[in-house]
């Protein structure tokens, strides 16, 4: 029986490892798509001819939906792990060691206050402010009153034909 609790906690521990890559890589995939995407709008902004807000906007828009999918997904990996820990934690128990558990421990007393504010989870939200920012100062107030009305329109015949 401890022959198979110990096979099985060496499973739980590998896969843990492979969550982490998988998330390590998905958050690099999510970075390099917003880093790509604030160079589009750059160079959506340079030059002499005018801005175009409503392809600055969509961009900006898609980029921002992008960031959302991003801190989603490290949320669901977040739980993803925490349900592997505990999994792993009952298996040590069972084994009668806990060095997993241990270092934890010894690792959550120094960064309990930190984790919600980590890279990991702020990056996606810097990017979504940085794009509003850079949008407002790209299109002026003229051009965020236009696009606001504009917005304001589509969401009300939106509204108009469920009526």
């Amino acid at each position: 029986m401890a022959d198979q609790t110990f096979e099985l906690y060496r499973l739980l521990v590998e896969e843990v490892r492979d969550a982490k890559r998988a998330r390590r890589e998905l958050s690099n995939v999510f970075m390099t798509l917003n880093l790509a995407g604030v160079g589009a709008l750059g160079f959506l902004a340079r030059g002499d001819a005018a801005l175009d807000p409503a392809l600055f906007a969509w961009c900006a828009f898609a980029l921002a939906l992008t960031c959302v999918i991003w801190r989603t997904s490290n949320s669901y990996y977040t739980v993803l792990l925490a349900a592997k820990y505990r999994k792993l934690y009952e298996l040590e128990q069972k084994l009668g060691i806990s060095a997993l558990k241990d270092e934890y421990a010894a690792v959550q007393g120094k960064r309990s206050a930190m984790k919600w504010f980590s890279l990991e989870r702020a990056m996606p939200i810097l990017f979504i402010i940085g794009y509003a920012v850079f949008f407002a100062i790209q299109a002026g107030d003229a051009q965020l009153d236009l696009l606001w009305s504009n917005i304001l329109s589509f969401f009300n015949d939106l509204l108009a034909r469920f009526r």
